[in-house]
C-alpha cells in the first residue's frame, strides 16, 4: 500500500469502484481505493442488482436514469462485462396504491423523462406470458430496465481505475480520518497511515464511527437483506433473459432471472434491524425460502412448487428517508457516498460521476445532488415521494 495519495476512496462496493473509476477518468491518477474487506464482499455482492427507474421522487429516478446509459454501454465506456440484462421491467401494484402509481408514472415520464407506461393486464400478460393479474392492481412498464451482475460490475470499475493507474487495496481497514485545522490530511489504516488531499468514504455504515469526531451524527442503521434463490418455474424459457424484472409492491416481492435456469427473489419490506453492520453476512431467516415462493407464485402459477436452490444476505446501510448521503463532508477534502438503503447499485455509476464531479470541477453536472446533501436531516428536509402503502405483515425498507 502506498503511503501518499491525491485521492483515497474508502470502499470497495460498487459505490466506491465507481468513484475510483471516475476520478481517474476525469483526469486523476494517484487514487488509492482502499476496502476492509474484498472487493464487493458486502452489500455489493449480496445485491439482488436490479437496473430500474422505477421511483416514487424525482431525485433517485434521475440519479438511477442517469446512470442506465452506463449500464447498456458498459463494454464501451467501461470494458469488460457488467452482465447487463434489459428484460424489461414491471411494477405492480394492488388497488390501494393505484392512483399513487398512476401519479408517479406521470412523474417519472413527464419531469424526468424516464420511458415507462401503464399497462393494462392484458398488455401484462403479453409482455409476460403466465402473468396472472388481480382486479384492481395497476402496473407500469419500462422497457429499458433489467438486472446485472454485482461482482463483475465491480471488478470491471476496479479494473478499468487500474489501467489508469488507481492502486487497489483489500484487506486494509481504515481506523481514522486525518485532519488538520479543518481539512482532511489523510487517514490511519492498521497499516499505517496515507497522507492525501482527499478522501471519499463510500464504506456504507462503517463511515459512522469515522466521521463522528468530526461532529458529524449519520443517521444510518444496519438492516439485513435477504435473497431466495429459486429454480425457474417450467412454464418460463430458460435463459439469462427468460422472464421480466419484476416488483410487486402487492405481494411484496422482487424477482429477476438468475443465470440460465434460475430466478432471484427478495422479499421487499421482510427484513429487520442489526445490532451491526459485521453481523449481515451470518444471518438468513429459514421462512425466506416459502414466503418468496409464494409471494412469486400468486403471479406465476409454476413458481408453487419450484426447489429452493440457495439464499444469501447482506447489511444494508439504511437512512431515516432510504435515501443516499452524497455530497461534501464536514472537513474540507471529505466527501461522502454512504446509506445507499438497499438501492445503491442501480445509482452507483451516476453517484461516481457527480463525486468525481465534484471533487474535481467543484459541482456534480451528471445529476442533482443537492437532494440527497448530508446537512438534509437536521434541516428536516428529507427526500419525500408519492410512497406506496406499506406492505401488510412486513416491515423496513425494500432491498432492491
Amino acid at each position: 500500500m502506498r503511503h501518499t495519495a491525491e485521492a483515497v476512496v474508502v470502499g470497495g462496493g460498487i459505490v466506491g469502484a465507481s468513484i475510483a473509476f471516475h476520478l481517474t477518468r476525469l483526469g486523476l491518477r494517484d487514487v488509492l481505493l482502499l476496502e476492509r474487506g474484498r472487493l464487493a464482499g458486502q452489500a455489493t455482492g449480496q445485491s439482488g442488482a436490479l437496473v430500474r427507474t422505477h421511483y416514487t421522487n424525482a431525485p433517485e429516478a434521475r440519479m438511477a436514469l442517469a446512470a442506465l446509459p452506463w449500464f447498456e454501454q458498459w463494454p464501451e465506456l467501461v470494458g469488460g462485462s457488467c452482465g447487463f440484462v434489459p428484460t424489461g421491467f414491471l411494477q405492480i401494484v394492488g388497488p390501494i396504491d393505484s392512483a399513487a402509481l398512476e401519479r408517479n408514472t406521470a412523474m417519472l415520464h413527464d419531469q424526468v423523462g424516464i420511458d415507462t407506461r401503464l399497462v393494462n393486464a392484458y398488455e401484462a400478460a403479453q409482455l409476460q406470458p403466465g402473468l396472472a393479474v388481480g382486479d384492481g392492481e395497476r402496473i407500469a412498464y419500462e422497457p429499458r430496465s433489467g438486472y446485472a451482475n454485482p461482482v463483475a460490475a465491480t471488478l470491471t470499475l476496479v479494473e478499468a481505475a487500474q489501467r489508469r493507474g488507481a492502486e487497489i487495496c483489500e484487506g486494509i481497514a481504515v481506523t481514522g480520518l486525518r485532519v488538520n485545522n479543518g481539512r482532511i490530511t489523510g487517514v490511519d489504516t492498521a497499516s499505517g497511515s496515507v497522507e492525501a488531499p482527499i478522501v471519499v468514504l463510500a464504506n456504507g455504515g462503517w463511515a459512522i464511527p469515522l466521521v463522528a469526531p468530526l461532529g458529524l451524527e449519520l443517521p444510518i442503521r444496519p438492516v439485513l437483506s435477504q435473497i431466495a434463490i429459486l429454480h425457474r418455474a417450467p412454464e418460463l424459457p430458460e435463459g439469462i433473459a427468460g422472464h421480466l424484472t419484476i416488483i410487486d409492491r402487492a405481494r411484496g416481492y422482487y424477482a429477476r432471472p438468475h443465470e440460465v435456469d434460475l430466478t432471484l427473489v427478495g422479499l421487499s419490506g421482510f427484513s429487520h434491524n442489526l445490532t451491526t453492520f459485521d453481523d449481515g453476512l451470518h444471518s438468513y431467516d429459514l421462512e425466506v425460502p416459502g414466503r418468496a415462493r409464494s409471494g412469486i407464485a400468486g403471479r406465476i402459477a409454476g413458481f408453487a412448487k419450484v426447489r429452493f436452490a440457495y439464499g444469501r444476505s447482506g447489511p444494508l446501510d439504511v437512512t431515516p428517508d432510504r435515501g443516499a448521503i452524497i455530497g461534501r463532508g464536514p472537513a474540507d477534502g471529505l466527501f461522502l457516498a454512504v446509506g445507499m438503503s438497499g438501492s445503491g447499485f442501480k445509482k452507483a455509476p451516476a453517484i461516481g460521476a457527480c463525486i468525481a464531479e465534484l471533487i474535481l470541477n467543484g459541482a456534480a453536472t451528471t445529476a442533482p445532488i443537492e437532494p440527497f446533501r448530508p446537512q438534509r436531516f437536521a434541516e428536516e428536509d428529507l427526500i419525500l415521494g408519492d410512497d406506496y402503502a406499506p406492505l401488510a405483515g412486513l416491515t423496513g425498507v425494500s432491498p432492491h
